[in-house]
């Protein structure tokens, strides 16, 4: 038994004698010490299996004897062999997860890995993500990729590149007074293409997630602005890459130049993908025109889930597409959607009650963190939870809700049962309310899994009238307050 590593440091230190015992009167004369798993070291010489272990360890490039010797030996070589073995050499014969483990730890110390399962994925996918991410596109050899990443394929279930190397921009000509040319630097047209991802996507069979950044890291004082954009011919690329890929769950682009062009080609491609359950375009430049073609694709897409799009650029009719995909039926089962960082206008948080009113189902959880809500916007955001019974998290926090709105929340929170989570961090709310708020959500997760009167419900009478719904949600209006039910006249 592999003992470092089989019993950890943390059992051994919680179950050792303590000091005070070792040195107590039954204790000094003991010669046996059951607990100490290095008694021997220094003591006894080692085996000659040992010896011969090291030797074989030396030398696995050219003979690998995992498959002639026993599994203890196979223990003790794998404690001994160095970390450096070449891949070729290692990874289709190497199974032992601590070696793996060393060997990840040896080569990336800088980073800190926690809750890791498969050791050897995890290895690997950095290995490829180092090779793509230092890579000169300049003198890039695509055979060097293309038998890395088969040789890696078969481990490796997520790709992680926070940087992209950028071809050389080129120069102008050299000024010669017997040619009429322009030599300015400013006339010579940007370059943003990188290494093509398509050749090293398509062996990549068994991917999971992807995470990719359009942009350098460390550059100190040699930034650019090109560094952080893209071209249409890297997009291209991206997505013929992506086109084989029959697991892919989980897709992202963050902090780059992804524009509404761009992300529409790509959900052009993914929209194919039944196995998409995640996309996430924090911090890019999406505008209202990439938000239509977002909100196409959960109109059609029949499986994604979640939906991240916090600091982009679009404003009311990149919401208005979105709250229209999600009261569309059938439309995709999104359980979250992050809108945070973006600005919203008194117009968008009216579109956003209309359609979470109308919307009893989906999404579960809303993120409009530092959305700029305050006032009649901020009013109307607390008080869609009076009418929304979909909702089991609202992140509202770096917002206003200070006055009316803040009335507003109680009012509906006191109707609202099904919500669990409210996040309302840096709102302006008082000590008072956050602890009716507290109160108030408690008392909804001790009803979770009874059955409630329908009374506890929106109103039979409103639910029956569409009719007076549309008018009253109607973006045009953006006078009136969810849950603030207008007189009614009757009717003679």
């Amino acid at each position: 038994m592999k003992i470092p590593y089989v019993v950890s440091e943390n059992t051994r230190a919680a179950y050792a004698t303590a000091p005070l015992m070792k040195s107590s009167v039954a204790e000094t004369e003991r010669k046996i010490v059951a607990e100490d798993f290095e008694w021997d070291d220094d003591v006894t010489p080692a085996p000659l299996t040992y010896f011969a272990a090291l030797a074989l360890s030396r030398v696995f490039h050219r003979i690998n004897p995992l498959k002639c010797i026993l599994q203890k030996d196979v223990d003790m070589l794998m404690d001994l062999y160095p970390a450096d073995i070449p891949l070729k050499s290692s990874v289709p014969y190497i199974r032992d997860e601590q070696y793996w483990k060393r060997s990840f730890a040896t080569k990336f110390p800088s980073r800190v890995e926690l809750g890791v399962t498969f050791w050897k994925g995890k290895f690997l996918s950095a290995c490829l993500q180092d090779y793509l991410e230092n890579v000169n596109p300049d003198v890039f050899i695509e055979e060097d990729a293309v038998e890395l990443a088969t040789l890696v394929s078969p481990y490796i279930y997520e790709l992680s590149l926070n940087q992209l190397q950028m071809v050389r921009q080129p120069t102008p000509p050299v000024p010669n007074d017997e040619v009429v040319e322009d030599t300015c630097p400013f006339s010579v047209l940007k370059v943003f293409d990188h290494i093509p991802l398509e050749p090293v996507l398509v062996r990549l069979y068994n991917l999971q997630e992807i995470s990719l950044v359009f942009g350098l890291s460390n550059l100190e004082d040699k930034y650019e602005t090109r560094y952080f954009e893209f071209s249409m011919a890297d997009c291209e690329s991206l997505c013929r890459g992506l086109e084989n890929l029959r697991h892919l769950r989980t897709f992202r682009i963050n902090r780059s130049n992804l524009d509404c062009s761009k992300v529409k080609i790509i959900l052009q491609n993914l929209v194919k993908k039944e196995c998409i359950e995640e996309l996430d375009f924090n911090h890019c430049k999406i505008g209202d025109y990439g938000m239509k073609a977002l909100g196409g694709f959960i109109f059609i897409h029949n499986n994604v889930k979640r939906i991240r799009i916090a600091n982009n650029r679009f404003k009311e009719v990149g919401v208005q597409g979105i709250a229209y995909a999600l009261q569309m039926k059938p439309a995709a089962p999104i359980e979250l959607i992050d809108f945070s960082l973006n600005p919203m206008s008194i117009e968008c948080a009216t579109i956003f009650a209309a359609a979470f009113v109308r919307c009893k189902e989906k999404p579960q959880t809303l993120i409009v963190n530092s959305c700029g809500f305050y006032g009649v916007s901020a009013e109307k955001m607390a008080g869609l939870l009076s009418l929304n019974r979909g909702l089991l998290r609202l992140d509202m926090a770096a917002n206003d809700l200070s006055g009316e709105a803040e009335k507003t929340l109680i009012r509906a929170l006191e109707q609202n049962k099904k919500v669990l989570r409210l996040d309302l961090r840096r709102t302006h709310i008082s000590d008072e309310t956050q602890a009716k708020v507290n109160e108030l959500l408690e008392r909804n997760k001790n009803l979770v899994g009874l059955e409630r009167e329908p009374s506890d419900e929106i109103p039979p009478l409103y639910l029956n009238e569409p009719e007076y719904l549309i008018w009253e949600y109607n973006p045009n209006n953006p006078d009136y307050i969810p849950g603030r039910y207008p007189k009614r006249v009757p009717e003679v």
